[in-house]
């Protein structure tokens, strides 16, 4: 029999998965108020790839991350932000970190690729050099509106996870800020046409191999920065930008409650993504601010618990890279230098990929104004607080209570409340990534002319 505490867990993370749009489900309502197939929630980072699989990655607990950073105009803010934001999941919806990085596997494939002896024809040069034209044109339009329907869609999406498990039907005003945004995404972002360009670009550009590498390389190391007083690093662009995040705007409810919990159905990630410890705990205790050391569990009895937080989505872009690369199959390892990043992986029939990167994160998500309502024990709100006028860290399944964050160039740490009735966390902390599953990588063409060992 599930424990109650892993249960409350599995069930929180699904209604997080499905009001974030992360869990797919029946899209037959949004397919007919849009008129059309729903584009993907979260842009595939892998060109080409129209039908993306994601797979919500959960802290456990979240990361505080600090309110007085200004990683816009200081480059060790930039650097502290991206060593963060630069991580790659495996293949768990419990945020496991893996032994990469994002760039550190990309400068892998730079280092250790090996092209195919191919050209492109003259005609196929032309469409190129069309498409990319294309993409320049109206790229930041596209870009632009493309976020406005996302933020319209985490409205919508919050609020359908709450309706299927028996809360309010989803407001009208939701359904026509989504159709709204998508219409100018489709009209004034000029959609179709980047998309179309895209497509070309997918098909033809590591074809001409010369140029191609050459091409990535220096944007790699054009893009590359340095922070005092030598930390070299890839930065990782977000938007909303950081200072965004600490306004009001752009931020969503959720909430979870006992309707939820007797009602949520279990999102596809869990299982073929792995198993929570067998000892697991709602509340998780460690002296360490990175969670890694010293580290356990506290149950808590079955009682009735409502979650309510805002959450803010944050996408993740890394300008140094052309994501091109992870689904081309244009290129291989050179021999005995590097096995595959993935093998490929697949949510939905139970393929678990191995590799030292399976997952890319697209986006981050932030919560913020944490409350948790119920009726806790004396003794743990006793045990709990004692902690945390130790310093210790305390979260509550995917959430931080009081914790410390570890910088390069910030340290400090931020408190919740524990009392008998209510738990608070109002700071902003990191509780998941949206991560791309990625395909095979690399794919080679067999069909393509390779150089003879």
């Amino acid at each position: 029999m599930t424990d109650w505490n892993a249960q409350l867990f599995t069930k929180l993370y699904s209604k997080l998965a499905l009001s974030l749009g992360v869990t797919p489900k029946d899209d037959t309502e949004l397919r007919e108020l849009l008129g059309q197939t729903p584009p993907p929630r979260y842009p595939s980072v892998v060109p080409g790839n129209d039908s993306p699989q994601s797979l919500l990655a959960i802290f456990n607990p979240g990361q505080y991350i600090p309110a007085n950073l200004d990683p816009e105009t200081k480059a060790v803010d930039r650097f502290d932000l991206s060593i963060m934001l630069d991580a790659v999941p495996q293949f768990s919806w419990v945020y496991k970190p893996a032994a990469t990085t994002v760039s550190n596997a990309y400068q892998t494939i730079l280092e250790n690729h090996e092209a195919p002896l191919t050209t492109l024809s003259p005609d196929q040069r032309v469409k190129l050099d069309e498409a990319d034209a294309t993409v320049a044109k109206y790229e930041a339009a596209y870009e632009k509106y493309q976020y406005e329907y996302f933020d319209a869609l985490d409205v919508y999406d919050e609020a359908y996870a709450t309706f299927i498990n028996g809360g309010p039907p989803i407001p009208r005003s939701a359904k026509l800020k989504l159709q709204a945004a998508l219409d100018k995404w489709d009209r004034d972002g000029h959609r179709s046409a980047v998309e179309a360009a895209t497509a070309v670009i997918v098909k033809y550009d590591a074809l001409d191999p010369e140029v191609f590498w050459s091409r990535l390389l220096k944007n790699y190391t054009t893009g590359t920065e340095t922070a005092p007083p030598s930390n070299v690093f890839q930065p990782v662009s977000v938007t909303p930008s950081y200072r965004d995040w600490l306004t009001d705007a752009g931020w969503s409810s959720f909430s979870f409650n006992q309707k939820d919990m007797d009602n949520q159905r279990q999102s596809e990630a869990i299982g073929v993504a792995g198993n929570l410890d067998g000892q697991f705990g709602i509340f998780r205790v460690t002296g360490d601010g990175s969670w890694n050391k010293d580290w356990s569990y506290v149950h808590m009895d079955q009682t009735e618990l409502t979650f309510s937080c805002q959450l803010f989505r944050v996408s993740l872009a890394r300008t140094w890279m052309n994501p091109l690369v992870l689904s081309s199959r244009g290129w291989r390892f050179l021999a005995g230098t590097s096995g595959p990043l993935s093998t490929g992986g697949d949510i939905f029939n139970d393929v678990v990929p191995t590799g030292p990167m399976t997952v890319i994160p697209t986006a981050a998500i932030l919560s913020k104004d944490l409350q948790v309502k119920g009726t806790f024990d004396k003794t743990i709100v006793e045990s709990m607080n004692q902690k945390i006028t130790a310093n210790a860290s305390v979260g509550i399944g995917p959430f931080s209570i009081a914790g410390h964050f570890n910088m390069e160039n910030h340290s400090g740490s931020e408190k919740g409340t524990i009392a008998s009735n209510t738990i608070t966390a109002p700071d902003i902390q990191l509780v998941a990534f949206v991560c791309e599953v990625l395909p095979t990588c690399p794919d080679p063409d067999p069909a393509l002319k390779w150089p003879q060992p």
